[in-house]
């Protein structure tokens, strides 16, 4: 199964949450996982700790991303997913943030499972299948 996990939880790797890393430990041992992050939560990421110079946690992102995860870059139909995604939220009147529709719309375009601890934003996409880290 793919698993797309979002900047949350990347971050809460990088703090060494127990509860993240015992979850990704569990996903990591099964056979049939696949671990991915959009370019966009790579780039939410990188620029939060470039802006603080968190040299050794910078350093940790790399490791943890050549060690587990493959980011996936967005192509065409990701953006015409999250137009979508964009103009349906907009006429419910649930608009979140384009970097969380970009993050969603990679998932569901990969058909993968979004891990994150924000289902209150990404909970508003339709048919996005999310499971919840805390």
């Amino acid at each position: 199964m793919k698993y797309f996990l979002d900047t949350n939880i990347i971050s809460y790797l990088l703090q060494k949450n127990v509860s993240v890393l015992s979850k990704l430990k569990e996903l990591i041992d099964r056979e049939d996982t696949e671990l991915y992050i959009s370019v966009v939560t790579y780039y939410e990421l990188k620029r939060g700790l470039i802006a603080s110079n968190a040299t050794t946690k910078l350093k940790a992102l790399q490791i943890i991303l050549h060690s587990y995860f493959e980011v996936v870059l967005m192509d065409f139909g990701m953006y015409e997913r999250s137009a979508q995604i964009y103009a349906d939220l907009k006429k419910d009147g649930n608009l979140i943030e384009d970097d969380d529709i970009f993050i969603g719309a990679t998932a569901l375009e990969n058909d993968a499972v979004l891990v994150t601890n924000n289902e209150r934003h990404l909970g508003r996409i339709k048919n996005l299948k999310i499971e919840v880290w805390k």
